[in-house]
């Protein structure tokens, strides 16, 4: 369902470990976040990246910043407020530690927040009942969620014909009633989404190079964005993910959501 912009803050089923946890000891010490002894995420619905239900924030991305928040001794909590469009800004001013929803490495974002080691790949899509393909979308109704590195390049291109929008719920919604002909989205994203809510006829088609949209040349790598002002927890979570990555956590956690578990491999760290 649409969520009001208001904060919400739970906890991650996938790691409540709180910082006074007797016998925790954390793989930094001395880390300091919004909240002491707890992660504090900004997100919004982004399956199976992000999927928020009731009391618990679970996906790819949820449980993952579940498993750092174990090895740092951390509470996690999570904030939706202002959806999409919010996340990085909220990190941006200190009002979150990380971001989480599928945002990708690019070299505009190097200058406004640290970019995570690579979590892993993520294709993006275009989505219709029609079977557009990336470069048949001239003369569409096309949408994308706010903040989408593309968007720019879309809104050039396509003009009044291109529309942003805050949510998944919404976007989705008007691809099945019809008032868009397609959207651009995450290819993991959209095909989680359909396993439990599916359109009829939709078809999701990997995006290929295109003149128009030059972030479509190359397949980007997911981060987590943190403060530039907090190198020390960059840091931390980056030797994290590695740590994960080792030990064969991420690959359970994309199994777990049904994701090819060689994308969690996505070599060194690169910007789009």
């Amino acid at each position: 369902m649409t969520r009001n912009p208001r904060t919400l803050v739970r906890a991650l089923s996938a790691g409540t470990a709180a910082g006074s946890a007797s016998g925790c000891t954390p793989a930094h010490k001395d880390l300091k976040t919004v909240t002491p002894g707890e992660l504090t995420a900004a997100s919004y619905d982004y399956a199976p990246a992000t999927i928020l239900d009731g009391d618990n924030v679970t996906g790819m991305e949820g449980d993952l910043i579940g498993e750092i928040a174990k090895l740092e001794c951390l509470k996690v909590t999570v904030t939706t407020s202002g959806g999409a469009g919010a996340v990085i800004p909220s990190v941006q001013t200190g009002r979150a530690d990380i971001g989480s929803g599928g945002w990708l490495r690019t070299k505009e974002r190097t200058k406004i927040v640290h970019l995570s080691t690579p979590l892993w790949t993520d294709p993006q899509a275009i989505v219709s009942t029609k079977g557009l393909a990336s470069d048949g979308l001239k003369g569409k109704k096309v949408g994308s969620v706010a903040g989408n590195l593309y968007n720019n390049s879309l809104q050039k291109w396509l003009g009044d014909n291109f529309k942003i929008y805050q949510d998944d719920e919404s976007i989705y919604g008007d691809l099945k009633a019809c008032r868009i002909d397609a959207l651009v989205a995450s290819s993991a994203s959209a095909k989680g989404r359909f396993k439990d809510a599916p359109i009829e006829g939709a078809q999701v088609i990997d995006v290929k190079p295109n003149p128009n949209v030059p972030e479509f040349a190359a397949v980007g790598q997911v981060m987590f964005p943190s403060s530039l002002d907090n190198d020390t927890l960059g840091k931390a979570v980056d030797e994290d993910i590695e740590k994960l990555r080792e030990d064969g956590t991420i690959k359970k956690i994309l199994e777990k959501y049904g994701i090819d578990p060689a994308v969690g491999e996505p070599g060194k760290p690169s910007e789009l």
